[in-house]
C-alpha cells in the first residue's frame, strides 16, 4: 500500500507545483486560517486516489470545513492536503502534502511528501521510516540543532536555543516538514507553542517515532488523536531524553510563567 500511496502523493505534488502558477495560490481567509484554491484541489485529488484503493475507510481532512470535533474509532484516513500553505503561496519550498492511516487513534501508515524538493517520507508502524528509500535517521548534526520557521530563533524557541546549549539552527516551513527534518537527523528538536490539529502531526509523528524520535505536547505528554482534535503546542525531539529535557525547561520557564 505504501507504494500506491507514494505514487499518488507524487501526482498530487506535481499538480501543486503546476497550480502555483495557475491560480492555486488564490484563496480566502477563514478566521486566521488561509485556504488556497490548491488546498481544495489537493484534497479532491487525494480523496479520489484513496477511493481507488478500495479500502472504504472514512476520510477526515483539513478541508472538511465546519465539522464539530468527533472521535473516530477503527480505521480512517487523516489528510492534510497542504501543510505549510503560507510557504506554498509565497513560492517557498517548505510545504508538504501528507496523510496517515489511523487505527484506533494511532497512526499506522504515514506519507509526507515535499514536492519542491522531491522528498518522500514514509513509515509503516513497526517497520521503520524512510526518505526516498533511505532509512531514517541518516544524518548526524554537530552539536544540538534547533528547527523553526523564522530566520532566527524567536520567542519560546529562542529560550530553548540559548538555555539548552543549542549550536545550530535551521529555518523551515510546515509543521510536518520540520518534524520530518528531526526524523532524518538534519535537526535535533522542534518546539512550538501554537495550536496544532491531528492532521498536522499524526503522520509526521509516526515517521519520527519509527526513526527513534519522540513527539509530545509541551508538558511531555503523548498526543491523543481523536480525528479532529486540537492540541496546544508540541515538542519533537531526536530521542526521549532530549524531549524530556526540553519539556522540563518549558514547564519551569515558560508554561508556569503563563499561569502566574
Amino acid at each position: 500500500m505504501l507504494d500506491a500511496l507514494s505514487g499518488m502523493m507524487r501526482e498530487v505534488g506535481a499538480s501543486l507545483r503546476g497550480w502555483l502558477s495557475d491560480g492555486g495560490a488564490e484563496g480566502s481567509w477563514d478566521g486566521t486560517q488561509y485556504h488556497a484554491k490548491a488546498d481544495e484541489w489537493a484534497h479532491q485529488m487525494i480523496c479520489a486516489g484513496l477511493s481507488r484503493l478500495h479500502t472504504q475507510y472514512p476520510v477526515i481532512s483539513e478541508e472538511d470545513r465546519g465539522g464539530p470535533p468527533d472521535f473516530r474509532e477503527g480505521r480512517y484516513w487523516l489528510i492534510d492536503p497542504i501543510d505549510g500553505t503560507a510557504s506554498y503561496i509565497a513560492g517557498f519550498s517548505g510545504y508538504v502534502t501528507q496523510l496517515a492511516l489511523m487505527d484506533h487513534g494511532e497512526p499506522l501508515i504515514a506519507v509526507v511528501y515535499a514536492p519542491a524538493t522531491d522528498e518522500m517520507f514514509v513509515a509503516n508502524r513497526g517497520s521503520g521510516a524512510f526518505m526516498n528509500g533511505r532509512r531514517l535517521p541518516y544524518k548526524t548534526t554537530l552539536g544540538l540543532t534547533l528547527i523553526d520557521n523564522y530566520p532566527e530563533p524567536r520567542g519560546m524557541a529562542a529560550g530553548v536555543y540559548n538555555d539548552l546549549s543549542f549550536k545550530g539552527y535551521i529555518e523551515s516551513g510546515s509543521l510536518g516538514l520540520k518534524i520530518c527534518r528531526v526524523a532524518e537527523g538534519s535537526a535535533d528538536a522542534f518546539a512550538k507553542d501554537v495550536p496544532v490539529r491531528d492532521w498536522d502531526v499524526a503522520g509526521p509523528e509516526l515517521i519520527l517515532s519509527e526513526a527513534g524520535g519522540r513527539l509530545t505536547d509541551l508538558h511531555g505528554q503523548s498526543i491523543k488523536y481523536t480525528g479532529r482534535g486540537t492540541h496546544q503546542g508540541l515538542v519533537a525531539s531526536r530521542d526521549a531524553l532530549l524531549g524530556r529535557n526540553i519539556s522540563a525547561y518549558l514547564v519551569r520557564n515558560v508554561l508556569t510563567a503563563k499561569l502566574d
